[in-house]
C-alpha cells in the first residue's frame, strides 16, 4: 500500500524554501521545499505500517465502552477512534521515510487543470505524525522539487500559510520493475556424490547476488 492522495484533499502550506544547488547555472530553474500540514484518517497510517494505526488508536475506551457512539447522517472517522495509551502520551511521531518521483497538483479553484499548479519529480520526507482523539491524524511532511519555475514560484509565494487542495500522486510502477520471474541458478553437478567447492562458491554468490538485487 502506496501513500498518495488520489482525491482533492485540503492541507496547509505552511512554508515554501528556495532550493538551489551550487553548480546551477543562470537559465537552469531553482529548486523548492514545500512544507505541508494534512489532517486524515487515522487509516492512512497503514501506508506507512500495518501495525501503526493499532499502535496508536483502539475501538474502546478504558471502560471497554465505545469511544464515541455513531450519529444519524455523520460520517464516522474511523473505526478506531479512541487513543491508546501510548496514543495519548507519544505527542509527534518522527517517521523515517523518503518517497521518490511524486506529483504535487495544487488546484487553484479556477475551473481547470489548466489552471493548477503541478511540480513533478518530487520527493516526500520528513513524516511527522500526531493523532487525535476521534480518529484522526494531523500529518506534517516536505514536497521537495529540484526544477520548480519562475511562474510557479510566484503563485507558490503567495499560496504560503494558506489553505490548498492538492493531489499527491505515487509513480506508476513498471512492470518491469516488479518482474521477479529470474530463472533460478542452476546447481552445481555432483563430482563423485559431491559438490566441488568452486562450483558451490558460485552458487551460493550467484543466489545471494540475486537475492540483494
Amino acid at each position: 500500500m502506496t501513500f498518495e492522495l488520489e482525491q482533492l484533499t485540503k492541507a496547509k502550506l505552511t512554508d515554501v524554501v528556495v532550493l538551489s544547488q551550487k553548480n546551477r547555472q543562470l537559465d537552469e530553474n531553482p529548486g523548492a521545499k514545500l512544507s505541508l500540514e494534512l489532517a486524515l484518517g487515522n487509516d492512512a497510517l497503514a501506508c506507512f505500517d500495518g501495525h501503526l494505526k493499532s499502535f496508536l488508536f483502539t475501538r474502546t475506551v478504558g471502560s471497554g465502552k465505545p469511544a464515541q457512539d455513531s450519529l444519524e447522517g455523520v460520517p464516522v472517522v474511523s473505526d478506531m477512534p479512541a487513543l491508546t495509551g501510548i496514543g495519548q502520551k507519544i505527542g509527534v511521531l518522527r517517521w523515517e521515510l523518503e518517497l521518490t518521483g511524486y506529483e504535487l497538483v495544487i488546484d487553484l479553484g479556477m475551473g481547470g487543470k489548466r489552471s493548477n499548479l503541478e511540480i513533478v519529480d518530487c520527493s516526500v520526507s520528513n513524516f511527522r505524525f500526531k493523532p487525535n482523539e476521534g480518529g484522526s491524524v494531523e500529518v506534517k511532511c516536505d514536497v521537495e522539487s529540484p526544477d520548480v519555475s519562475e511562474a510557479v514560484f510566484g503563485k507558490l509565494a503567495k499560496l504560503k500559510s494558506r489553505e490548498i487542495q492538492i493531489t499527491l500522486r505515487a509513480p506508476e510502477v513498471a512492470q518491469n520493475d516488479i518482474d521477479d520471474t529470474k530463472p533460478a541458478p542452476k546447481a552445481a553437478k555432483p563430482q563423485g556424490g559431491k559438490i566441488a567447492n568452486d562450483d558451490a562458491t558460485r552458487v551460493f554468490i550467484d543466489v545471494h547476488a540475486q537475492t540483494v538485487s
